[in-house]
């Protein structure tokens, strides 16, 4: 009786995802994937990559952008807020940076307060943007060119955090776009855990203390995988994923205390095959 309740109420919150998250305002029609690793910019539509740019990034690092002036490119699930003219880069294509994951990691570090945080995600409910926070904003795609010459060399890593295409790919993708589209930024380099942590959505925080995260991967019509995440600021790593087939509970792995799992690079594999299938999981924060 148990075990068929808890199928039941794993079907009935997979109706519910799907239905909430047809209006988060994504278009599923076609989804930008970034890969900060490969320096490419992809169209998906589906899962069939239908153009690739090349492009330029912020510095060269494996961290994500945290606050404002670092230079980094940030990683992430995101949309297209705004598309507009440019006087330096021919066209400006904004994206909703920072997100709900960037804010959540921010405040568990402590760069924001609980009063700022409260503040930004009260405009995030409202649809509105969030702009001049200690983690920068105003990030986006432009033109200028995936390279610029310096010393001879081509330096890929030239921009102050956005993701730069030559002036005429931008051109052809101008043609292809629209507000509200989804924007994936990832580092395919990073380990699978590292990965997750920029794409999970934040269910409880303890700044200074614990970080904790959840999502899920739609595989196919009868498969899901369930990722839960926590990360202390001792230094400990917790990775829980859990396989779903039909609504029963399949499998579970459990990381190691850096985070690691069994399987690892079969699920990174699974993971970014299946990266317009992300679901977010419609839990209340606590913090």
């Amino acid at each position: 009786m148990v075990r068929l309740r808890l199928k039941k109420f794993f079907w009935l919150s997979m109706v519910f995802l799907f239905l909430s998250f047809g209006e988060t305002g994504y278009s599923y029609t076609l989804t930008l994937l970034i890969d900060k690793a490969e320096r490419t910019l992809k169209l998906l539509e589906g899962n069939k990559t239908q153009k690739v740019y090349s492009i330029g990034i912020g510095l060269h690092s494996l961290l994500p952008k945290e606050k404002r002036g670092d230079f980094l490119t940030p990683e992430g699930i995101y949309k297209i807020v705004e598309i507009r003219p440019s006087k330096v880069y021919n066209y400006f294509i904004e994206i909703n940076y920072p997100n709900l994951n960037d804010l959540a990691w921010a405040y568990y570090k402590g760069f924001i307060s609980k009063e700022q945080l409260e503040s930004y995600l009260k405009k995030i409910l409202a649809d509105e943007r969030v702009e001049h926070t200690p983690l920068g904003s105003k990030i986006g795609i432009h033109g200028g060119g995936s390279y610029k010459k310096e010393k001879g060399q081509k330096n890929y890593f030239w921009t102050q955090g956005c993701i730069a295409l030559e002036d005429k790919d931008l051109k052809d993708l101008l043609k292809r776009i629209s507000e509200g589209q989804k924007v994936i930024i990832i580092n395919s380099q990073k380990s699978l855990y590292e990965i997750l942590k920029k794409l999970v959505y934040p269910i409880r925080i303890k700044p200074l203390d614990f970080f904790e995260g959840e999502l899920y991967l739609k595989l196919n019509e009868q498969v899901f995988l369930s990722f839960r995440l926590q990360e202390t600021y001792r230094g400990t790593r917790f990775l829980e994923v859990k396989r779903w087939e039909q609504g029963e509970l399949k499998q579970v792995l459990i990381s190691d205390a850096l985070g690691i799992v069994k399987q690892e690079e079969s699920l990174k594999r699974l993971l970014l095959e299946n990266l317009i299938n992300l679901l977010n999981p419609y839990k209340n924060l606590e913090y």
